[in-house]
């Protein structure tokens, strides 16, 4: 890599103009998002053509479990990616170093572990998550291909995302994890109905996300690995530039692993935990939806479909600026840091306000382009339109929870994500359904919303209070966010 091209990052995270910077980080992982969401509009489509509903079931069973693999590359890969964003404002290459390299490691050790258990334990796993004898044989083989043979590259595509993007590359990375997301969408009917014989469109669809996270892990490993050879054969560009030699694929001596290990497990288990608590919460919701019939569970299932455009576009913008804030934090620069806080919160927040109002005005068209049944389009709508009204607060909810994950405050980050997903949103299902029916176990979602919101302001304050005494201790002053 040049250090022409260097010198750019580093004016992006330093002097260029916050609206700037904001977008060059913020598009590609927008993208991603975008991308990831229409693959799985796509896959659920695909399988639907078969009209198999032990298919489109078996689909829904594996959800839940294929999600755990992004919690353990968040785990490493957001908790990394603040690590090492902070340790390049500060100017400490040496811990930015050790700490790629750890996350990257410990991250695919975390994948053999996942694998080595859905192996062992996979047919007790799928009674436990919702499998039975109708389903089985497809979940299955969904497993197998993209959770025992595929869970290194699973985990490897969103692992490296997360660390090549804390270095400024989010265009790189935004490549490396959309095309994965392409390539799925181009492969699934090949694989499903060309390749294959009738009966095995589950299994097609599993290979296709097999081949399709390899080919974006390989990407990865080519792309650190050029990096690691350039920096490490040009000590003379390394003086000059910013970032060649922070991708680093050499484990740090046995004595440094766990200083650089143990910031990264604080700050990643609430992205890790958050995750996680998102599926159990979608699981909950779908017990309490069930009594009212398939229509029920469809227009809830559709709805919350529509509704991933607002909340992870959301999440894309400010995973993307993490870099950003971790930096500036990093090297005290807590204007820059409040200006970028400020411009992505008011974006953010436009957009989430915009959404809701397309979300009320256009949820029976929206839902009927989905599922063409008129139950599940009446409840679809009303289920959409409650949910739709979170989308605001979420996005302040995440930038929040963003800002908290680039300053190492694991504690703040800790109680937000337990908050939105787990603690406030699931005992609220159970008792809005007392009162409400199924719009209450919708409704539950906005209102922990709202009440994130609050507390996160909350915790913020208490963020604001940190930075500006720390400004008056460096002498650079205040300025309003």
């Amino acid at each position: 890599m040049s250090t022409a091209s260097e010198s750019k990052r580093k004016y992006i995270f330093e002097s260029a103009p916050v609206s700037k910077a904001v977008w060059s980080m913020a598009i590609p992982t927008v993208v991603t998002q975008l991308i990831n969401i229409i693959y799985n509009y796509a896959d659920t489509w695909y399988v639907g053509r078969t009209a198999n509903a032990a298919m489109v079931a078996a689909l829904g069973v594996s959800f839940p479990m294929f999600v755990i693999m992004a919690a353990i590359a968040n785990l490493f890969g957001i908790g990394g990616a603040s690590v090492i964003s902070r340790a390049l404002g500060e100017g400490n290459r040496k811990k930015a170093r050790e700490t790629f390299a750890t996350c990257f490691w410990f991250g695919l050790l975390g994948a053999v572990v996942y694998m080595a258990v859905i192996n062992l334990f996979r047919s007790r796993i799928i009674y436990l998550v919702g499998g039975d004898e109708n389903d089985f044989q497809y979940v299955s083989s969904y497993m197998f291909w993209t959770m025992i043979i595929g869970a290194i590259p699973s985990v490897g595509n969103v692992l490296c995302g997360h660390l090549v993007r804390s270095i400024g590359a989010s265009k790189e990375a935004g490549i490396g994890m959309s095309m994965g997301g392409i390539l799925n969408i181009i492969l699934d009917p090949i694989f499903m109905f060309v390749i294959l014989p009738d009966g095995m469109e589950v299994t097609g669809a599993a290979m296709a996300t097999l081949i399709s996270n390899t080919a974006a892990f390989i990407y990865f490993l080519i792309y650190m690995k050029r990096r690691d050879i350039r920096s490490s054969a040009d000590d003379a560009e390394q003086s000059r530039a910013q970032y060649p030699g922070i991708i680093n694929l050499k484990l740090p001596e046995a004595g440094a692993i766990w200083p650089a290990l143990s910031p990264v497990l604080l700050i990643g288990f609430p992205a890790a935990l958050q995750t996680t608590l998102a599926m159990v919460s979608n699981i909950f919701a779908n017990v309490l939806i069930r009594p009212y019939g398939s229509s029920a569970v469809a227009g809830m299932g559709v709805a919350k479909k529509i509704n991933m455009i607002a909340f992870n576009t959301c999440m894309g913008m400010t995973m993307g600026v993490l870099p950003l804030l971790g930096y500036s934090f990093g090297a005290k620069n807590f204007n820059r840091m409040r200006r970028i806080i400020r411009y992505t919160g008011t974006v953010v927040v436009l957009f989430g306000s915009a959404c809701t109002a397309v979300f009320v005005i256009g949820a029976p068209e929206m839902i009927r382009f989905f599922i063409d049944e008129s139950g599940s389009v009446e409840y679809g709508t009303e289920f959409l339109r409650i949910i739709g009204f979170a989308a605001p607060m979420a996005a302040l909810s995440y930038l929040a929870y963003t800002v908290f994950q680039s300053a190492g405050m694991e504690k703040s980050a800790f109680i937000l994500s337990i908050l939105r997903k787990g603690v406030l949103d699931i005992p609220g299902m159970f008792i809005l359904r007392a009162f409400m029916e199924a719009r209450g176990v919708c409704l539950a979602t906005p209102v922990a919303e709202i009440l994130s919101v609050f507390i996160g302001l909350f915790l913020y304050a208490s963020f604001r209070r940190k930075i500006d005494a720390m400004d008056v201790e460096t002498g650079e002053g205040s300025l309003s966010a």
